[in-house]
């Protein structure tokens, strides 16, 4: 339901959360604008997603990011490498021409491995991430549970994972799954992510201003379809979804979860456009550039 509050200390939550967000993109996604900093904030954490096209065009998309004052955070997917040579080839180019210090290091939805690595573990210890200057690593979260791997797997891995990264130095993150219930968000940070590695920063994945169609597939093959369906279930929500969905009523959930915590839970929001790039983007930087003063509308009202 969406909330009716426009108490300046809802307005600080939301602002945090949005201060830093990052957005996912496509390859593709990189090479339709002149200029990215017309429409994203210089400074933008970029995760560039691994298609199924080459290397090369992640590497590309990763170069303009970084030369448009972006910083690019491309995907290492465990298990679509196929040899040590791959990975290694790939994440020298990331360095040479893209300068890249973040990158999501993920499992790969592929049912076998491609190559050497089963894992994102197994990535990790190589070496060949910090052996190529990268300093921050994030791994995905998901709070709604994993479709193919069990809870306590997850636990484990995440532990062994944080484990190796403060032996080496590498900072971690975690970045949620998109998401539209908040509350197994809530319980998901205090029973998993508290307990397995507690002070680590999360960025909460939204979707973005996707078509509903879009993403009522993606959340089926992500298995978010039980959050996804509890949109149907709120009154003055049925129009939304014969035509696109918007976040803003997840972000003033989440927002207003974090203001009655009392504490910073979150680090940031992470979006997913799901072929809403732009349009996301722009929505984005207009929520970024709004700071309440006074005689004018709370962040709360503008969304």
């Amino acid at each position: 339901m969406r909330l009716s509050v426009t108490r300046s200390d809802l307005d600080e939550a939301i602002g945090a959360l949005v201060g830093n967000f990052s957005i996912e993109a496509l390859p593709k996604d990189t090479q339709k604008f002149d200029d990215l900093r017309d429409h994203l904030p210089v400074g933008t954490r970029v995760y560039v997603a691994y298609t199924s096209g080459s290397t090369a065009e992640i590497v590309d998309a990763a170069e303009k990011l970084r030369h448009q004052g972006m910083e690019p955070v491309p995907h290492i997917p465990a298990r679509r490498f196929a040899s040590h040579d791959e990975l290694k080839g790939f994440l020298g180019k990331l360095a040479a021409r893209a300068a890249v210090k973040q990158v999501l290091l993920v499992g790969g939805d592929v049912a076998r491995p491609e190559g050497p690595y089963a894992a994102s573990l197994d990535v990790l210890r190589t070496g060949m991430l910090e052996g190529h200057g990268i300093e921050a690593i994030g791994l995905a979260g998901h709070p709604e549970g994993h479709p193919g791997v069990a809870r306590e797997a997850l636990r484990n891995a995440l532990i062994d994972k944080c484990e190796y990264a403060a032996k080496v130095g590498l900072d971690v993150s975690l970045v949620t799954q998109f998401l539209f219930d908040t509350d197994k968000l809530f319980a998901w940070h205090a029973d998993f992510v508290e307990n397995a590695a507690p002070g680590i920063a999360v960025d909460v994945g939204l979707p973005g201003l996707a078509k509903m169609t879009t993403l009522m597939r993606f959340a089926k093959d992500c298995g978010v379809g039980a959050s996804f369906g509890m949109l149907t279930r709120h009154a003055g929500r049925a129009f939304k979804l014969a035509t696109s969905f918007s976040p803003e009523d997840t972000l003033l959930e989440l927002a207003d979860g974090v203001r009655k915590s009392g504490r910073p839970i979150f680090r940031s929001v992470h979006f997913y456009p799901f072929g809403s790039f732009e349009k996301t983007a722009e929505w984005l930087r207009g929520l970024q550039s709004q700071r309440p003063a006074r005689g004018q509308p709370h962040l709360a009202e503008a969304l």
